[in-house]
């Protein structure tokens, strides 16, 4: 009976356990369905053609769209008693794309756009990743400071400045001059100052005149909780003897659009930005910044904003010393960007660098900042009482605006909005590094049109180039322009060559541009207003260079962030997840530009396909860190032109990793979708078709470590392996730890556990009458998160006789046994993750050994069967993450199946406890009859 009790205790034990963890499992799959079907919805911002009530809005969208579905979010704040051009819907999951659909199509709705959510980070670096946890890779908002006492810039994404304490300083008003305009009766009176931050505090004893105080957030509170509002306030037009600000009577505006986590939306900015052109704001700071320049209602609006008189002024970012590291809105041409100096009067490490990257590939940057102030240990207020210093572009852009204000006041209040426009800044991009030279590709040289006479303006006919000497008839120049000059700016694009006849011709070129503008007369004029632009131009030219000198730099196939999710290069930078920098040669690539210049190189831009160059004019092509496709024609003329015309060709290539892109993936709760890669750090699938025909290609690897060669100490950081290379080359090999297989966001330990072996990573050839060099890391040439250059390397491969490239070794180059590479299938890729992303087919892994050369060779001996099984296993794991993630990026978990799992636990329990009951009657049946026996 003891034992029978027991084995039936142990029995209902074990049925109540796997019943308990089944309905765990439902209830656990139950409650993260529930969750993610309680989160339906997106919230739109639809855009209209005209200034209505919202009322009219809302009442148009519900007389032409179904009433299911979506429904109309309220405007609640100050701007609800304004006309409004937009409203804001949520609409459900179910539904979007046909009802997004339906509302484009409606006669009075101009677009429709995500409200996308931002984050700006307090206190801490700017980058997406913050303690652990992802935030969105979009308008990441420049960071504020260090802290109160320790004056130091903020640390930009990849360089981290000790800290120190610098010595008091004197007022930053006296450093500008301001008491000479008090001293006049000048301090900012009537000038209306909007502040666009994190609120402000009632009765605050650092100002005299808060004019009002608005909320744009979801909270219930008008007060700053963080201190920066205040802070900024304070710069501007604080009164305190300690902390002075430069217009102590200016009246001011205080916009909260920033939640007490620094979270804000596009639809809050909308709705402020609509109130302040309404309530007739005179200037505008703007404390934040990112690189999504694709954000459209954002940006336009902010053309609105400067076309209705109000002048902005905006932190250029907190990312220096790099460069391509503008931020969005001080990017724009009418808006005031604002850089950082120290009080030696050096541009600061931490201010951001141009030139703008909105118009690559096809055109060039603009110059920004516009003016720089100071940006180190500025005193301004604190939250209730008291001063505290802080640095960083958005402390150095309250300095401007507080300057601005102060200059506003002089101007006489009955004309001041006649006077006063955003045009006051002019300048030009002085593009003198390289001199032209005929057969180049065009010089692109970029002027922004100030139009001072009214907000739109109208070029009437091309521009005309006026020689000052014949040699000026050399210069070949077309023109790009903005026929419509609006909201104050327009852009003036001059791409220029010299002539063939100019072959020889050394000198310097001079003459000017001219261009007629006009604009509407104003109230009780006549006539339009005309203007005649002139733009001075001083060009120097030398002969041709030699065709070895030339190197070629495709900019046409490069990716860069907002058009799509472009993963960082190196996995070893945790804090900036994009690829937004622009990689240009004037940007993060811009120390490498200078070497090759230093060096006697002369370097163009190709901002076309490979079909529109002449390789006949160059010695090599250089391919850095390329995230595009390419045409067949494309494939075909490189083809031709490294084995027929003696082109030289350089790739540089990056990780590619279709399981660490996955990994990468994560879902972003400001835009309710799933942010996948659309590449890895180089487009690798897409490079091993363009070599192809030369017998080459890229493996899936990510390698790290240090190595040497030629004397030289290099850093291999998240670069790939060569797994395939024609006979006769010569291939340099290391031992490197993959961490491909630990993930893209956990840093990868050395441990006892894990090996280095040797990984082909640097190959060189001769194939017909061209040069081919292929290096799997580009890291070594952006400045970026440069840890070792590479440039010697580099100057090696520009060299143009390098066919006997066993010198490298000091010896020649000896392979008993050669190493043989295949990859299967050129084509037929599997897609992964929308068709975008390619997994690189198996191939069999061969040690080379330790030496650091080996011969490729063509192969037909490859183990199929494991092969197979090693694609099998693929396989399975692609069955599983497409059971995981799904199709659609917005629905990554197969949460209709939710009872799968535990139905499957369930059942496997009832079977064990079948087992179990039929072996113990068996083993009854058994004992009964030994006993019977005895």
């Amino acid at each position: 009976m003891i034992m029978g009790s027991t084995a039936t205790t142990r029995r209902t034990s074990l049925s109540i356990l796997f019943l308990s963890i089944a309905f765990s499992l439902y209830h656990f799959s139950f409650n993260f369905n529930f969750r993610r079907q309680s989160e339906p919805r997106h919230n739109y911002i639809v855009r209209f053609l005209q200034y209505r009530n919202a009322v009219h809005h809302r009442a148009y969208l519900e007389s032409n769209l179904p009433s299911q579905g979506w429904r109309w979010i309220d405007h609640r704040n100050p701007a609800a008693n304004y006309p409004t051009d937009f409203g804001l819907v949520s609409v459900e999951d179910s539904v979007k794309d046909g009802l997004t659909r339906k509302i484009r199509s409606l006669a009075q709705v101009k677009d429709v756009h995500v409200d996308i959510g931002y984050k700006r980070d307090l206190l801490h670096k700017s980058g997406a990743f913050i303690d652990g946890t992802k935030n969105r890779p979009g308008k990441i908002f420049t960071p504020m400071s260090f802290s109160e006492t320790h004056c130091e810039p903020i640390a930009n994404s990849s360089l981290q400045l000790g800290r120190q304490l610098f010595r008091q300083r004197s007022q930053i008003t006296s450093m500008f001059g301001a008491e000479d305009l008090w001293a006049k009766g000048y301090t900012g009176a009537k000038v209306k100052m909007a502040i666009f931050d994190t609120g402000i505090r009632p009765n605050h004893p650092h100002f005299r005149n808060i004019k009002e105080r608005t909320n744009w957030t979801n909270e219930n509170t008008l007060n700053d909780n963080l201190g920066h509002g205040t802070f900024v306030a304070g710069v501007v037009a604080g009164v305190d003897a300690e902390c002075l600000g430069f217009a102590p009577d200016t009246e001011i505006y205080a916009f909260r659009v920033f939640t007490d986590a620094q979270v804000s939306y596009t639809s809050w900015f909308l709705d402020a930005f609509n109130y302040a052109i309404a309530t007739n704001m005179d200037v505008l700071n703007l404390s934040i910044g990112g690189p999504d320049y694709l954000d459209l209602p954002f940006v336009e609006k902010i053309w609105e904003i400067t076309a209705n008189n109000i002048i902005m002024v905006s932190a250029i970012g907190n990312d220096g010393p790099l460069y391509g590291t503008l931020k969005n809105p001080a990017d724009q041409s009418d808006v005031i960007g604002v850089g950082g100096i120290d009080y030696s009067d050096h541009i600061a490490s931490f201010s951001s660098r141009g030139m703008s990257t909105w118009e690559l590939p096809h055109g060039y940057g603009r110059v920004k900042p516009d003016i720089v102030a100071y940006g180190r240990d500025i005193m301004g207020s604190k939250i209730s009482t008291g001063c505290k210093s802080l640095s960083g572009t958005s402390v150095a852009s309250p300095v401007v605006a507080g300057i601005v204000c102060l200059l506003v006041s002089v101007i006489p209040e009955s004309n001041r909005k006649d006077i006063l426009n955003p045009a006051n800044c002019p300048y030009s991009w002085p593009f003198c590094r390289q001199p032209l030279y005929a057969g180049s590709m065009p010089v692109i040289f970029n002027a922004t049109i100030l139009n001072g006479m009214s907000v739109i303006g109208y070029v009437e006919g091309p521009p005309t180039w006026h020689p000052s000497s014949e040699e000026g008839n050399l210069l070949s120049i077309h023109f790009t322009y903005s026929e419509v000059i609006w909201p104050w700016t327009g852009y003036l694009a001059l791409h220029m060559q010299i002539k063939e006849e100019g072959a020889q011709f050394s000198g310097n070129i001079e003459g000017n541009v001219t261009l007629r503008v006009s604009s509407p007369p104003a109230q009780g004029e006549k006539g339009p207003r005309i203007s005649i632009c002139v733009l001075q131009l001083k060009l120097k030219v030398i002969p041709t260079p030699p065709r070895s000198k030339r190197v070629l730099w495709d900019q046409f196939h490069s990716i860069k962030y907002p058009p799509g999710y472009i993963p960082r290069d190196s996995l070893d930078v945790r804090n900036d997840i994009l690829d937004w920098h622009g990689d240009h040669l004037h940007t993060n690539f811009h120390i490498m530009f200078n070497m090759l210049r230093d060096a006697g190189y002369y370097v163009e831009t190709l901002g076309s396909p490979l079909t529109c160059f002449d390789a006949h004019q160059y010695g090599t092509l250089l391919m850095v860190d390329l995230e595009d496709e390419y045409f067949a024609e494309e494939i075909e003329k490189l083809r031709d032109d490294v084995l027929d015309t003696g082109l030289g060709l350089a790739v540089f290539a990056e990780w590619y990793n279709v399981d660490t892109m996955v990994k990468m993936r994560f879902f972003d709760e400001n835009t309710r979708s799933w942010w996948t890669p659309v590449t890895g750090g180089a487009n690798i699938p897409a490079l091993n078709d363009l070599l192809a025909p030369f017998g080459i290609a890229f493996g899936d690897k990510i390698l790290n470590g240090d190595f040497s060669l030629l004397g030289e100490q290099s850093r291999y950081a998240s670069g790939t392996d060569i797994v395939r290379f024609p006979r006769g080359g010569y291939v340099h090999s290391f031992p490197f730890l993959d961490s491909s297989e630990s993930g893209a966001t956990q840093n990868v330990l050395l441990t006892s556990d894990m090996t280095k072996t040797d990984s082909p990573i640097l190959g060189l050839t001769v194939m017909g009458e061209g040069r081919i060099t292929v290096y799997g890391d580009s890291n070594c040439l952006d400045s970026s998160h440069m840890v070792t250059n590479c440039y010697w390397l580099l100057k090696k491969i520009t060299d143009v006789n390098f066919s006997t490239y066993s010198d490298v070794v000091r010896k020649e180059l000896i392979c008993r046994t050669d190493s043989r590479f295949e990859i299967w299938g050129t084509k037929g890729y599997s897609l992964q993750i929308k068709e975008r992303n390619r997994r690189l087919p198996d191939y069999l892994v061969i040690d080379l050994g330790r030496g650091l050369n080996a011969t490729f060779d063509d192969t037909s001996n490859i183990n199929h069967a494991e092969l197979a099984m090693r694609n099998k296993g693929h396989s399975l794991g692609n069955m599983y993450l497409d059971m995981f993630y799904g199709d659609e990026l917005d629905a990554p978990m197969l949460v209709g199946n939710h009872w799968f799992v535990p139905v499957v636990v369930a059942a496997t329990g009832i079977l064990l406890l079948c087992f179990l009951r039929k072996r113990r009657r068996r083993r009854k049946v058994i004992v009964s009859g030994r006993l019977a026996s005895l």
